[in-house]
């Protein structure tokens, strides 16, 4: 079959438009604008500009108002930021589709098929639209998505299979037949998922958080407009001072870090080749204990070459070179072929048809018809092909699986047997993933056997595949084992295969555990058996969840690989399931909850680093929004218990908070990791991100802050200097001190050189438009007088700078105070 053509494509497409079904309308900016606008920050920015137009200082409302819409737009960008960085992984979670263009089999985006596309449909796919059946083989569907039927229903040619339903056996070919909203599941309104994002215990904590602080700073509020209004008998100018004071206290920068922290913590994974299905689970990357990896294709690289043709009388070993076969070595490459499809997409099947070119007959079988097949299974590993001679009703039966079950198969004295090991034996043990290849033959009847045990199998001899190990793996287990994660090797391959190949990726082999020996274990003596053992060898998918929850017994938090539709129990038991974005199918993408685009080991240890930096940086961020907001609000609350002005007002308040949220939005998020990131344990999966530490932390930073800060304006304003010069330099101080506290705060244990020799490409032009805005306000008339600021001397810049240096070696005295307290 050719299939479409390229400039037919493109065609059907102009007509058509793409495989997609209409889901909910994206976010305007309109509407976005709308929500942002009904924050409660902004209400109480509203608010207090009325207030200024009742009280008659029109310049200082429009100035507020001007301060509003820049603050919006802050906050603007950073949402459609963050939704662009998820749009852009939506194309990489849309269903996959294998078809048939210009002849040559490739893999593309479901959303891309085109009505008459030639589609291949194999076990554990999505059907990506609707489709008629042109070639069927042992063909199951779950329909249950449009029926609500459980049992999977048989289909032959002809038939009809419809969009989102799932193969669940055997493989076909298929002609597209409707697309998008045409298809059945587009007509009863059915959509499309794609990157779900879930309401995680952070979250969750931020959102109680936000609300007591909310409550706090209300009922506070509350409390110094009536003293205000009582001891000054101004209820306005004390209406003002209570919506600064609610302002300061209101940490509504937690909502906005974590929306963009999770949103461009999926995009920068996304660039590590791995796709985030389920944005909270990066939650849980900092604290996996164990890593439970798939050998084939994710520790090697999953292209194999056949290097090893092993009869019972000899073993030939191929490499490149173009050798001769004798007969028994070329029946044996004859049959692994017949055993294989006949366009095989998987790496070991295209080894095999790759030698083809060794057989001194090579048409001899070409007129041979396939006319049934037994499938690979979990319970079987092992597959046949049965082929039709022309004008014969006999045909010739080709197997091909795991040696001990072939030979099972096989009538075989027990020297041929001993024999036999002995092989495996050798050739395991040089790395070979080796597979036992048999012939039957049997004469076609109007019913084929249930099962194997019916053909009278002669063993032929095993052939031995090479699939190198990738060159960064060791490298990469390395860094697993320093950052305290155990790598585990799951593999179905022979266990000196296996210990050959966890040798050289540098994983400890000594002791090897098959899926006999797990299925014997106990449950209580499976926990104890997982804690020193490593490599697993000859497993099935039921195995693998009995392994995740042994290893979760043991209180291991579990990340597990697979690709298969039985390893979606695993997957999802696991705390991080990890599909194969290659050759996974779509019930494993489907249960995990990320997606290996690459299905390459190293990927895995850079995402489970960027999920470490990500919550470092968040924390990071946290400390210093509590830290910032103590000051915020002592400039407000204790300047009024004295009987003074407050040094704040909320034009101050929404200036400083144009600083506050793109540095902690953009400066944190951008921050890299610190040095030693993969070199401490996981964190504990229970520690709260406002940890005690934290927070005490945060606290005394702000109490040291507020000390300089409300302590100059205390006193200049006591020794008799006018209030807007103390308002200036207090406020001045406050700038700096927010400033240095950004840069302090980039790491919690590196001291300030340290820091400033890392990059960081947003800290120069958002500190930068801190500075010259300040000096913008004390230096142009019109806004100086709007924040009540005096000219700004020499003298009274030094004292800035002071209180500037004062404020540093605070911040890096708590530091290391905690720093050594951590090392305890």
């Amino acid at each position: 079959m050719l299939g479409l053509t390229h400039s037919e494509v493109a065609q059907l497409q102009a007509k058509d438009g793409f495989n997609e079904i209409a889901t909910a309308e994206k976010k305007s900016v309109f509407v976005l604008l709308l929500r942002i606008l009904s924050e409660p920050t902004f209400s109480l920015l509203f608010l207090a500009g009325a207030i200024y137009l009742i009280l008659g200082k029109i310049e200082d409302a429009i100035i507020l108002i001007g301060f509003i819409f820049i603050s919006v737009g802050i906050t603007l960008f950073q949402e459609r930021r963050s939704e662009k960085a998820i749009d852009a992984l939506r194309v990489l979670s849309s269903p996959r589709a294998i078809v048939i263009r210009d002849g040559v089999k490739q893999r593309i985006a479901g959303k891309d098929l085109v009505i008459g596309d030639i589609v291949i449909l194999e076990e554990g796919d999505r059907i990506p639209a609707d489709t008629v059946l042109l070639e069927v083989h042992d063909l199951l569907i779950d329909e249950s998505l449009l029926t609500g039927e459980s049992n999977p229903v048989g289909k032959a040619v002809d038939h009809h299979v419809y969009s989102g339903c799932m193969v669940i056996r055997g493989n076909a070919i298929a002609r597209v037949s409707a697309i998008g909203s045409h298809t059945e599941l587009g007509k009863i309104g059915g959509s499309l998922k794609h990157i779900v994002n879930l309401n995680s215990p952070l979250q969750d904590d931020i959102k109680v958080l936000i609300k007591r602080f909310t409550y706090f700073g209300v009922i506070l509020s509350l409390a110094v407009l009536i003293i205000y209004g009582l001891l000054q008998q101004d209820w306005l100018q004390g209406a003002l001072t209570a919506i600064s004071l609610t302002m300061a206290l209101l940490p509504e920068e937690f909502t906005v870090i974590l929306t963009v922290f999770m949103a461009l913590g999926v995009w920068r994974i996304s660039r590590q080749k791995v796709l985030t299905r389920y944005a909270p689970i990066i939650e849980t990357l900092g604290s996996i204990t164990t890593l439970c990896v798939d050998k084939t294709g994710t520790l090697t690289l999953n292209k194999m070459s056949l290097e090893v043709l092993a009869t019972p009388d000899s073993i030939l070993k191929i490499g490149t070179s173009n050798k001769t076969l004798n007969p028994s070595h070329e029946e044996l490459l004859s049959y692994s072929i017949l055993a294989s499809e006949i366009e095989p997409f998987d790496p070991m099947e295209q080894a095999f048809h790759a030698k083809s070119y060794l057989l001194q007959n090579q048409g001899i079988y070409s007129n041979f018809q396939l006319i049934h097949e037994y499938g690979l299974s979990a319970e079987l590993p092992m597959m046949a092909h049965l082929w039709r001679a022309p004008n014969s009703d006999q045909c010739l039966v080709a197997i091909k699986g795991a040696p001990e079950a072939v030979l099972h198969q096989c009538k075989l004295s027990a020297d041929q047997k001993n024999q036999i090991e002995h092989q495996i034996q050798s050739l395991a043990g040089q790395g070979l993933r080796l597979l036992g290849v048999a012939k039957a033959s049997y004469q076609v009847q109007s019913t084929w056997p249930d099962t194997l045990n019916s053909f009278d199998f002669t063993w032929l001899g095993l052939v031995g595949l090479q699939d190198p190990i990738r060159e960064e793996v060791p490298s990469a287990i390395n860094q697993c084992q320093s950052a305290g994660i155990r790598v585990m090797m799951i593999t179905g391959d022979h266990a000196l295969t296996a210990q050959a190949i966890a040798k050289q990726a540098g994983i400890d082999s000594k002791s090897v555990l098959s899926g006999a020996d797990i299925r014997a274990l106990s449950d209580a003596n499976l926990q104890e058996a997982v804690k020193s053992t490593f490599v697993y060898v000859r497993i099935k998918p039921a195995e693998k969840l009995r392994l995740v929850r042994a290893l979760q017994a043991n209180n291991e938090i579990v990340a597990m690989t697979g690709d298969g539709v039985n390893d979606a129990p695993a997957l999802k038991a696991a705390h991080v399931g990890i599909a194969m974005g290659k050759r996974g199918t779509d019930v494993a993408r489907e249960a995990a909850s990320l997606v290996l685009l690459n299905d390459d080991f190293y990927s895995i240890v850079k995402t489970i680093k960027q999920g470490r930096q990500i919550y470092d940086n968040l924390h990071k961020a946290i400390i210093y929004i509590v830290a910032i907001h103590i000051p915020m609000a002592g400039a407000v609350f204790i300047p009024i218990l004295l009987g003074l002005p407050p040094i704040l007002d909320p034009i101050h308040i929404v200036f400083l908070q144009m600083i506050i949220d793109p540095a902690c939005a953009i400066i944190f998020e951008m921050e890299k990791p610190d040095s030693d990131v993969m070199q401490r344990p996981p964190r504990n999966i229970h520690s709260k991100l406002f940890s005690l530490e934290n927070i005490s932390m945060a606290v005394i930073q702000g109490a040291g802050l507020t000390a300089i800060v409300v302590g100059m304006y205390l006193l200049l304003m006591y020794q008799g200097y006018s209030h807007a010069l103390a308002t200036t330099l207090s406020f001045g101080s406050l700038v700096l001190g927010n400033v240095s506290l950004i840069v302090v705060s980039r790491s919690k244990k590196d001291h300030l050189f340290a820091i400033l020799r890392k990059t960081n490409p947003s800290q120069k032009w958002i500190l930068g438009f801190a500075f010259v805005s300040f000096l913008l306000l004390v230096s142009i008339p019109f806004l100086r007088e709007r924040f009540q600021f005096s000219t700004l001397t020499p003298n009274g810049i030094a004292i800035i700078l002071a209180s500037g240096l004062i404020g540093i070696a605070w911040y890096e005295l708590v530091k290391l105070g905690y720093k050594r307290k951590w090392m305890e």
